[in-house]
């Protein structure tokens, strides 16, 4: 009598030796897939190269003095453009002394008063405020209102300044 634990392999060699002969036969029958060519997008033509022309460079030698660049007094310019792209925010005023908050353009603030260098307040008229550099150059600027805080009527002006809305 045979016992059911030798049909297992038994089945198992059987199943072995079938596929073996399945691919030996069928091996010879397959064939790849014809290919496909990708879909490439047009190509542009490249521009032609402009040619170099000698003669630019014989009529202006490398280190003829024209050929230097111009120098600009960039520290006197820059700094008319940063005043003239800062808000005057405040200006606060105790007898003789006056001192102007102004915002910069990248948020920090700027104090100018009458002994600042290289700019220092001229006058303020109550709503503008003029500047003069060491070399004489005036720049003027409009008070500008910022944000006003909700002032309730009876509030402590302590109360009111965390309650703004430019604090929250």
């Amino acid at each position: 009598m045979m016992k059911a634990w030798y049909l297992g392999p038994l089945l198992g060699a059987a199943a072995l030796a079938a596929s073996a002969y399945w691919w030996d036969v069928e091996k010879e029958r397959w064939t790849p897939p014809p290919p496909r060519k990708p879909d490439l997008p047009k190509v542009e033509p490249m521009p032609s190269v402009v040619p170099i022309r000698a003669r630019q460079a014989i009529e202006h030698p490398l280190f003829w003095t024209s050929r230097r660049p111009v120098v600009v007094d960039e520290k006197k310019s820059s700094l008319v453009s940063e005043l003239m792209q800062s808000r005057l925010t405040a200006v606060f005023e105790s007898g003789p002394e006056r001192v102007a908050i102004l915002l910069r353009a990248d948020g920090s603030t700027l104090k100018i008063t009458g002994e600042t260098k290289p700019w220092r307040m001229e006058s303020f008229d109550g709503r503008r405020a003029f500047f003069i550099s060491s070399d004489d150059q005036r720049v003027e600027r409009p008070l500008e209102a910022g944000s006003v805080a909700a002032a309730r009527p009876g509030a402590p002006v302590g109360d009111r300044l965390r309650r703004s809305p430019a604090n929250q």
